[in-house]
C-alpha cells in the first residue's frame, strides 16, 4: 500500500512554470471581466511604451487601433516610437514571464515583468492566435527592422518563433498585433477610452492617437515637451526590511563582512549606525554575511525599529509636478479653474518614502458626464498610472471623501462638475492586491492625501467665492444700469433742466458695488 501511494504521488507531482501558473490564474494578472481585461491590456502596453521612450529620451507617441471582428472578438494594433527591441530579446519580452528590467527598488509604472507577456498569454488563451511583432532599432548607426510571428510555450515559459523576416521600417519603435476574445470595449469609467484620457492628464508629455471599434478617432495631443527625468535606484531604508530580506542579501552579496553589506545595501547606514547596532544587539558585524543566523537577523530588525535614522533619500522619487499636472488637466478637461499641489516627501511603514500630489479642476469638461449632467470624479494614480478599478477600498477614495466639502463651497460633491486628481509616488506603493488597482490606507499616506486635497479645495473655495461675488456685483450693476437712467431722466424733467451725462456716475456706482462685495479697497 505504501508503495502504491508513493507511485501515485510520483505520477501526480508537477512543477509549474510561471506561464503555466498564470494560465491557470489569469485573475492575478488583473484579467477578470470583459471590460477590465481589455483595459488592463491597454495599461500594460501603454506603460511599457512610455517607459521605453522616456529611458531613451524620446517624447512618447503611440497609435492604437482597436477593431471589432465579432462578438467580444477584437484585433488590437499598438505602435510606439520608442527605441525598439533588439531582435534577440523580442521572444523574451513578449513570451517569457518574469523577464524584464523592473525588479529594482526604483519608482516604476510597472514592477512585475508580466506586462507584454501577460497580454500575449491572454490573447493565446482566448483565440489561439500568435502575436505579430515589428521592431525597428538603431544598430551601429543603421536603422534595422525585423518582423516576427510568435507563440508562447507555456510549458517552457519561452517564445516559439513561427516566422521571421527583415522588413523596412520608417523609424525606431515597436508595433504589436494581438487578437482577443471574451473582452469588451466600453466608454464607461472603467473602460479603455477612459484609461487613455486619464493617462494623458498624468503624462502631458505624451501623444496618443486612438481609433476605436465604432469608427471614432481620438487625438490626445501633448501639452508639454518636457520629458520626465529618470528616477534613480535607491537602497531600501533599514526600517523597511525583514529578517528574510537580510538573509537573502547575505546569500547574494559580494561583500566580505556583514557590516559592509549593510552600509552598501541599506540607505542611511553609516559607520556610526553600525556601531550603535552592535551595541544594541551584541552581534559581531565583522563576521562573514553567510555566517549570519536567522535569530541574529531578527535581532537586527528589532534593533532597527529602536534606532533613529535620517529621512531616506528622495532622489529616486520623481513627481509629475504642479505645472505639468495643470497642463494635463487644461489640455484634456478645458476647465474654468484648476489648482495643483505637490507635497514634500514623507515616509510610511518604517521609512519608505512617498510623495502625494493633488489637483482639482472645476467647470468645462471636468467631472464625468452622466446623461446631461456632470458629476464629480476622483482620478486615482500611482506613479503616473491611472487606477481605474477597486476604487471603494482605495486610500485615495477614502481620503478625498473624508473631507467636508461644504466647507469649500461644494454642497453636493457627487453632483458637482469637478475632477479631483491624486497621484501617489513611491518606489514601493503599498497596493492592496496583486491587481495593483487600490492603494492601502496606510495612516501616513491617508493623512497626506487629505492634506493635499484640502490645499487644492481651499483654492477652489476662494475662486468660487469670488465668482459668486462677481455674479452678485453683475446683478447689482444691472439694477443700477436699468434704473439710474430712468431716475436721472425723471429728475431732470421735474427740475425742468437738461438731462446731464450720467455715465461717469454710473461707472462709479457699479465699481463701488463690485469693490464692496469683493472686500477690496476703493484706492486699489
Amino acid at each position: 500500500m505504501a508503495r502504491q501511494a508513493l507511485d501515485l504521488f510520483d505520477e501526480g507531482f508537477q512543477e509549474l512554470t510561471p506561464s503555466e501558473f498564470f494560465r491557470k490564474n489569469k485573475q492575478m494578472l488583473g484579467f477578470t471581466g470583459k471590460i477590465r481585461s481589455l483595459t488592463i491590456v491597454f495599461h500594460e502596453l501603454i506603460t511599457n511604451s512610455f517607459d521605453a521612450a522616456e529611458e531613451a529620451g524620446i517624447l512618447p507617441e503611440i497609435k492604437i487601433d482597436l477593431k471589432r471582428i465579432g462578438k467580444d472578438h477584437y484585433i488590437l494594433r499598438h505602435q510606439d516610437n520608442g527605441p525598439g527591441i533588439p531582435e534577440k530579446y523580442i521572444p523574451k519580452v513578449f513570451c517569457t514571464m518574469f523577464a524584464g528590467s523592473k525588479f529594482r527598488n526604483i519608482q516604476s509604472r510597472g514592477q512585475q515583468g508580466l506586462g507584454c507577456s501577460g497580454c500575449v498569454l491572454l490573447s493565446q488563451m482566448t483565440t489561439g492566435k500568435p502575436v505579430k511583432v515589428i521592431s525597428g532599432t538603431m544598430e551601429n548607426g543603421e536603422l534595422k527592422g525585423v518582423k516576427m510571428t510568435l507563440k508562447m510555450d507555456v510549458k517552457k515559459n519561452q517564445g516559439l518563433i513561427l516566422e521571421k523576416e527583415e522588413v523596412e521600417v520608417d523609424g525606431t519603435g515597436v508595433c504589436i498585433e494581438l487578437h482577443f476574445k471574451d473582452v469588451s470595449y466600453s466608454l464607461s469609467e472603467q473602460g479603455a477610452y477612459e484609461y487613455i484620457r486619464r493617462t494623458m492628464i498624468a503624462n502631458p508629455h505624451a501623444r496618443i492617437i486612438f481609433n476605436d471599434p465604432t469608427g471614432n478617432r481620438y487625438v490626445f495631443n501633448r501639452a508639454s515637451d518636457v520629458i520626465p527625468p529618470m528616477p534613480k535606484e535607491v537602497p531600501p531604508p533599514p526600517g523597511g526590511v525583514t529578517a528574510d530580506d537580510l538573509i537573502f542579501m547575505a546569500k547574494h552579496t559580494d561583500k566580505r563582512r556583514f557590516r559592509s553589506m549593510l552600509t552598501s545595501n541599506l540607505s542611511r547606514m553609516s559607520s556610526k549606525k553600525i556601531k550603535e547596532l552592535e551595541e544594541l544587539t551584541g552581534i559581531d558585524l565583522n563576521k562573514r554575511p553567510k555566517d549570519m543566523k536567522w535569530e541574529e537577523a531578527e535581532q537586527i530588525v528589532e534593533a532597527f525599529k529602536k534606532m533613529k535614522f535620517m529621512s531616506p533619500p528622495t532622489s529616486g522619487l520623481i513627481p509629475i509636478g504642479e505645472e505639468q499636472i495643470e497642463k494635463g488637466m487644461k489640455e484634456i478637461l478645458q476647465p474654468e479653474f484648476t489648482a495643483t499641489v505637490t507635497r514634500k516627501p514623507k515616509t510610511y511603514r518604517g521609512g519608505i518614502a512617498f510623495i502625494v500630489e493633488a489637483g482639482i479642476a472645476y467647470g468645462g469638461n471636468s467631472g464625468r458626464l452622466v446623461g446631461d449632467q456632470r458629476k464629480a470624479e476622483i482620478m486615482r494614480f500611482a506613479n503616473r498610472v491611472p487606477l481605474t478599478f477597486d476604487a471603494g477600498s482605495c486610500a485615495i477614495t477614502e481620503g478625498v471623501k473624508s473631507l467636508d466639502w461644504r466647507r469649500y463651497g461644494i454642497r453636493d460633491l457627487e453632483n458637482a462638475p469637478i475632477s479631483i486628481f491624486v497621484n501617489v509616488v513611491s518606489t514601493n506603493v503599498p497596493y492592496l492586491s496583486t491587481g495593483k488597482q487600490s492603494v492601502s490606507p496606510e495612516p501616513e499616506i491617508l493623512g497626506e492625501i487629505r492634506q493635499a486635497t484640502m490645499i487644492v479645495a481651499r483654492k477652489l473655495y476662494k475662486y468660487l467665492r469670488k465668482k459668486k461675488a462677481a455674479k452678485e456685483e453683475a446683478q447689482r450693476a444691472k439694477i443700477f444700469e436699468t434704473y439710474v437712467p430712468v431716475i436721472i431722466k425723471q429728475a431732470a424733467l421735474l427740475a425742468e433742466r437738461e438731462e446731464p451725462d450720467y455715465r461717469e456716475l454710473l461707472d462709479t456706482v457699479t465699481r463701488r458695488a463690485k469693490l464692496e462685495i469683493l472686500g477690496e479697497s476703493l484706492n486699489e
